[in-house]
């Protein structure tokens, strides 16, 4: 009888260690998945919730997540609001949820990508940019990391007459853009 006792408790103490490392492991697991979640891999997860954003430029937007790119995002308004990550200090509204690329191709694109179609369509903006700078305008031409304005009232098209100043403009300055 001694014997089975023994046994017992050794198979006991050891399906016990096992359970102990088998949660241990998962935790190890989770914590490892968890330290490749990136903030844009949260945002995509929160794809028609309203957030509340912090900007670089110190306006706080708040709206409607209507679509998240590589490094960008585009917030509801009367015609989105385009934002670089990179100028977003504090989201709220967020839950621990986060969901991976899911492979579309205007979801791959860079910001860089997406300033180019607004040039390339002659689409007439307004650029927030940081500390508190704001510019009405079209973009003429986007470079790796900047991007040149050609700065007009934001009532006229861009026409060599209307035309102020052209100002080239680091996308790291730049805090937000609106379609006008």
């Amino acid at each position: 009888m001694r014997w089975e006792e023994l046994f017992d408790d050794i198979e006991a103490q050891f399906d016990e260690q096992e359970r102990v490392a088998a949660a241990t492991d998962l935790v190890d697991l989770v914590r490892g998945e968890r330290d490749q979640v990136g903030v844009v891999d949260r945002l995509r997860a929160h794809v028609n919730a309203v957030l509340a954003l912090d900007l670089r430029d110190g306006s706080n937007r708040r709206g409607t997540l209507l679509d998240v790119g590589r490094d960008w995002l585009l917030l509801e308004g009367r015609s989105g609001l385009l934002v670089p990550t990179s100028a977003v200090l504090s989201v709220g509204g967020l839950s621990r949820q986060a969901l991976k690329d899911e492979g579309k191709v205007g979801r791959r694109l860079r910001f860089g990508w997406v300033l180019r179609g607004l040039a390339r369509d002659r689409t007439a903006v307004a650029i927030d940019f940081w500390p508190t700078g704001h510019l009405d305008g079209t973009i003429d031409q986007v470079g790796a990391d900047h991007l040149d304005l050609a700065v007009h009232p934001p009532d006229v098209a861009r026409r060599v007459g209307e035309v102020r100043q052209v100002r080239t403009i680091p996308f790291e300055a730049v805090a937000a853009i609106s379609v006008r």
